[in-house]
């Protein structure tokens, strides 16, 4: 026998030898009939299907993440439960990790991400910004409401004369950041503002949630939105795209929307369903415990898929200060495709413009689901 079989042969032994040594530990059941055999009859029947899902669920949203990570949550069509997400994803992700988490209400039409959760805040972004003295939490905590069943705090838009634009956001990612790791963006429905460029080029987003219904005209939006981003050259945010489906007037999908769902299936990373929920009907103050089993359970699953991305922030390079830059995530132009870089950002009057070139088709997704000029994978 040669050394190097030898040297297998030793080895094996000793992971046989320490095998026989360790008994190997199962996990105690915390929940379910299982737990209440364990609690009369110390006999350890082992975790079930669900307990073992939620501990990987949980397990996924603790993974670390290094830097910032930026999610924005995008759709060109109001009523189709964007803020309802951004609120829940937002408080899934402060309840489950010890950082702090912020949600930005980066509507320019004055959203009202504010509005839903419990304990919000007279100020805004524009105060802010204006703030010369933010040195500690409680400086920040000024401007910022919170949500007191999970955590999450809520930057939310100013109700003056003149929105949002894409240096004010700039300039509020730029302080916060510096606390806060982890930020959702809740995006307006326009998609050719600067503000829609500053969370694309400048922040930029590593994540993007799409939200929609199962209604026709919703589906449809979210299919555009998706075209949308592949035509300006960001195929990386639609590769690793989270669509939620929300069942927000208790109507079943009809054919053609469900096909239009599974074209989703092909396109991107996930796609998670709610169902109807009492309580998101409402409109009001979002209080996750009265949220259905399900409905928590759903939005959990869909955080957890945007935290798999979690270790990749720390391959990111740099941004440039004065000139937002392509995610490196981002592949190559298609073949016979060239993809000039984007126009220098504009600082001036309050009011960022974006300038520069329009980035050419990377293919498109049709709703009949058939890619057409580029591949999709």
């Amino acid at each position: 026998m040669d050394d190097d079989s030898s040297a297998s042969v030793g080895r094996t032994r000793a992971e046989i030898h320490e095998a026989n040594v360790v008994r190997p530990y199962k996990l105690v059941p915390q929940t379910g009939w299982r737990k209440g055999v364990y609690k009369a009859t110390r006999l350890n029947l082992g975790l079930s299907k669900d307990e073992t899902h939620w501990n990987d669920l949980k397990r996924r949203l603790k993974v670390n993440v290094r830097g910032r990570y930026v999610i924005a949550v995008m759709q060109g069509k109001g009523g189709v439960t964007k803020t309802t997400s951004a609120a829940i994803l937002g408080a899934v992700l402060a309840q489950y990790r010890d950082e702090k988490v912020v949600a930005i209400d980066g509507n320019p039409a004055s959203g009202n991400l504010a509005k839903r959760i419990d304990e919000p805040s007279t100020e805004s972004w524009r105060g802010l910004n204006a703030d010369p003295r933010l040195i500690n939490y409680s400086d920040f905590r000024n401007y910022l409401g919170k949500d007191s069943h999970s955590g999450l705090e809520v930057l939310g838009s100013d109700r003056g004369k003149v929105p949002m634009s894409g240096a004010d956001l700039r300039e509020a990612w730029a302080r916060l950041q510096k606390l806060y790791p982890i930020a959702i963006v809740d995006c307006g429905t326009q998609h050719l503002d600067d503000l829609t460029r500053a969370i694309l080029d400048y922040l930029p987003i590593d994540a993007l949630v799409v939200p929609s219904t199962t209604s026709l005209d919703s589906a449809i939006e979210a299919s555009a939105t998706l075209n949308w981003l592949m035509d300006e050259g960001y195929p990386h945010l639609v590769r690793e795209a989270v669509v939620i489906v929300s069942n927000v007037k208790k109507v079943d999908a009809s054919t053609q929307v469900k096909q239009l769902h599974k074209d989703f299936e092909r396109t991107v990373k996930s796609v998670h369903s709610v169902g109807f929920d009492p309580h998101l009907s409402d409109a009001v103050a979002i209080d996750i415990n009265r949220l259905q089993p399900q409905t928590w359970q759903t939005y959990v699953e869909a955080a957890a898929s945007l935290a798999d991305g979690f270790t990749r922030a720390a391959e990111r390079e740099p941004q440039q200060p004065s000139h937002p830059q392509r995610s490196p995530q981002q592949p190559g132009p298609m073949v016979g495709q060239q993809q000039p870089g984007p126009g220098p950002w504009q600082q001036g009057g309050g009011q960022g413009q974006w300038q520069g070139n329009q980035h050419p088709g990377a293919g498109q997704w049709p709703t009949d689901g058939r890619w057409q000029g580029g591949q999709n994978r």
